[in-house]
């Protein structure tokens, strides 16, 4: 028998976990050339290291869908980032949301997403994402994301161009 599927706030012990997910989703999803380099390596290693992350799960900002001890998917709110694009109301950042490549495609992010914009109904949400991620944009759009405008991701000296998009407050404050 399978076990039921599990979403609940991330703790400080799931860093580990989230860590490995996020790196493979990461390199799944941006590394579209024949391998990683030493700015990807850097760039992994230092937005998802571990004691980062369980500082992060301290402030009680993330949740993860897993079913029994494996981690499926993972989203992270940012409330202290500001929107690269003029919204001219308060909005919180869906950081990240991440679904192993192999989950995708069972509801799991929607279910994640429901959750984030419930936590702060009375702000809008925002993300960016990277225009070579069709998948994604295709994902937000379908759950209601509009095109807020567009800001730009560095590393290595290259930029890449990502669209902003978002979903106005659920409530008015």
């Amino acid at each position: 028998m399978t076990a039921e599927l599990l979403m609940r706030r991330a703790k400080p012990e799931d860093a580990q976990r989230i860590a490995a997910l996020a790196r493979w989703v990461w390199l799944d999803r941006y590394v579209i050339d024949d391998g990683v380099n030493a700015d990807v390596a850097d760039y992994l290693r230092q937005e998802f290291d571990e004691q980062l992350l369980r500082q992060a799960m301290d402030l009680g900002r993330s949740w993860v869908i897993e079913r029994g001890s494996t981690l499926l998917a993972w989203a992270q709110l940012d409330e202290t980032a500001l929107c690269p694009v003029e919204l001219g109301a308060p909005s919180v950042e869906l950081k990240r949301l991440y679904v192993s490549p192999r989950s995708q495609g069972q509801g799991l992010g929607a279910r994640l997403l429901r959750q984030c914009r419930q936590e702060w109904p009375e702000q809008a949400l925002w993300l960016s994402s990277w225009v070579g991620n069709v998948d994604a944009l295709r994902f937000y759009r379908r759950e209601g994301a509009a095109y807020w405008g567009e800001t730009w991701f560095e590393l290595g000296g290259e930029r890449h161009r990502n669209e902003v998009l978002g979903w106005p407050a659920l409530e008015q404050a």
